[in-house]
């Protein structure tokens, strides 16, 4: 998945290159690297703040390359580029700390996404959000707060995965918008009024339909 964290520069898709049509729309592009960040980029996804270490050993970083794998075990990934300074950093203290960013916290998101980035405790005050329970800092006015101790590493090409397991959980102000990346940018977000929001879609395969509005009605209830 694309990040939006690691320091490195994102290079455009170029476009036009090795590209067929097809009848039913699609523009299919050979598999290397510009032709899956091209597609990445349209998949919105929530930001976050990794952090690992504590005092003057603290490192940062802007990523949404993070995933909740398991209930049981509470299990959460997140992929860190191997060149990425936190990387070490989280081998070396054995946790991490997942912030889940506001709608309003984009100058945090673009603080810790750049390569001049500060650690220690200039990056402390900038999260101002204290030490969690593994002493990793936690950004302030978060939507919430994942730390884990590491469970497991698995290579991913040039990232690692790092597998956590849940030792804490902290929610903030959940009233609160979340933070989206989208294309490149922090788009807002709207509740959608078209056609349809509140109706039916039909699977043809299957022969029912799904009613959007009767699965908010039941997650309102829960």
């Amino acid at each position: 998945m694309q990040q939006v964290s690691t320091g490195e520069e994102e290079m455009p898709a170029e476009d036009g290159e090795n590209v067929e049509s097809s009848a039913h729309g699609w523009e299919t592009r050979e598999a290397e690297p510009g032709a899956l960040r091209s597609a990445m980029t349209l998949f919105p996804t929530g930001v976050t703040v990794v952090t690992s270490g504590t005092g003057e050993r603290v490192e940062g970083m802007t990523a949404n390359a993070v995933i909740s794998v398991s209930l049981d075990p509470l299990l959460f990934l997140v992929s860190v580029h191997q060149e990425a300074r936190i990387h070490p950093r989280i081998r070396e203290e054995g946790y991490f700390a997942v912030s889940l960013l506001s709608a309003d916290q984009e100058g945090l998101s673009r603080l810790f996404a750049s390569p001049e980035r500060s650690s220690g405790l200039p990056a402390v005050k900038s999260l101002g959000g204290g030490e969690g329970r593994t002493g990793a800092p936690l950004a302030a006015g978060a939507l919430a707060a994942i730390e884990c101790e590491l469970e497991s590493v698995y290579p991913g090409g040039d990232h690692d995965l790092f597998l956590g397991r849940v030792v804490a959980v902290h929610l903030g102000d959940t009233r609160r918008g979340p933070l989206v990346f989208h294309e490149g940018t922090y788009p807002n977000l709207t509740p959608y009024s078209g056609p349809g929001a509140s109706g039916a879609f039909m699977d043809s395969a299957r022969g029912f339909d799904a009613r959007v509005s009767q699965a908010a009605a039941r997650r309102k209830r829960r």
